[in-house]
């Protein structure tokens, strides 16, 4: 067996084949990546090696639409940011696509309308990069209604929103906000005779919002009345003097790493025994290596 050497006796190193190996490693680390089970490794819908899988998308759609809640929450917070918009962008066409031609059926969105809330809308709904979530909901926004279907945008940047997207929007809710750019792009969205009423928007109280558009017949300033404390989300500011004031003590970080690859805020730590055992080399015969 003879090593590749430099220069113009052989055997020669093929240097093209080299390019491939930040892929290949690129995909090694993407399959140790506990992110990408959900696309390496989706269960039932992972197709065998004839090319089929044991769930098909009715049992998709069945888990998201089929059951008799009233709501239904995808949390993609998990999700890395580089197939974010691709994913979000595949879950509104599936959606869409899946409302659009059972239109006829009972299960379509005429007989049973659905509205899509996008929570945190800047990160994949901006004017830059892939355009597959925005393209997606240009359609749901301009057609939908009439296949049963809405979407409601959420977002704290207005300004990093799809200024397509944002103006398709019917009715806006505005809650606090003290950056100019922001305000500027509500502003463009509504009327000019209601540009005025923006200029309150840096003053509103926690809980007050100013709602224009169809769902009012005429523009109000009113205040947001809060669910009870057992159904509110666990998104209350830290105590943040009472935090620092008290006295540290000895903590496990082996409780953080564990949680964060586990990719679960409730996942323990474990002392697992793993036996390894040394790994001997045979050497090779001599006609072997010539």
């Amino acid at each position: 067996m003879f090593d590749a050497r430099q220069g113009t006796a052989g055997p020669f190193l093929n240097q093209a084949a080299k390019g491939i190996k930040r892929q290949l490693n690129l995909l090694r680390s993407r399959l140790l990546d506990r992110r990408y089970d959900f696309v390496l490794h989706p269960g039932p819908w992972e197709p065998d090696l004839n090319g089929i899988s044991e769930a098909d998308l009715d049992k998709l759609l069945q888990g998201w639409l089929g059951h008799d809640r009233q709501l239904t929450i995808l949390d993609l917070s998990g999700v890395p940011s580089t197939v974010l918009v691709r994913m979000v962008g595949s879950i509104l066409r599936i959606v869409y696509e899946a409302l659009f031609w059972s239109r006829e059926k009972t299960e379509g969105g005429v007989l049973r309308p659905l509205l899509v809330v996008m929570e945190e809308a800047h990160r994949y709904l901006n004017a830059d990069g892939d355009q597959m979530a925005s393209n997606v909901v240009k359609r749901i926004a301009k057609e939908g209604r009439k296949y049963g279907i809405g979407a409601m945008v959420v977002s704290q940047r207005p300004a990093e929103v799809d200024e397509t997207v944002l103006s398709q929007c019917g009715t806006i809710v505005a809650l606090r906000l003290s950056n100019p750019v922001d305000r500027s792009r509500v502003k463009g969205a509504l009327p000019d005779n209601l540009a005025g009423l923006m200029d309150l928007l840096p003053v509103l109280r926690t809980g007050e919002a100013i709602i224009a558009g169809e769902a009012a017949r005429l523009p109000v300033r009113c205040r947001i009345t809060l669910p009870q404390e057992a159904h509110q989300p666990k998104s209350a500011d830290p105590n943040v003097s009472e935090a620092w004031s008290t006295r540290r003590i000895a903590e496990g970080y082996d409780r953080v790493v564990a949680s964060w690859r586990a990719q679960r805020t409730i996942a323990v730590a474990r002392d697992i025994q793993i036996r390894r055992e040394p790994v001997i080399d045979i050497p090779s015969d001599e006609g072997e290596q010539q």
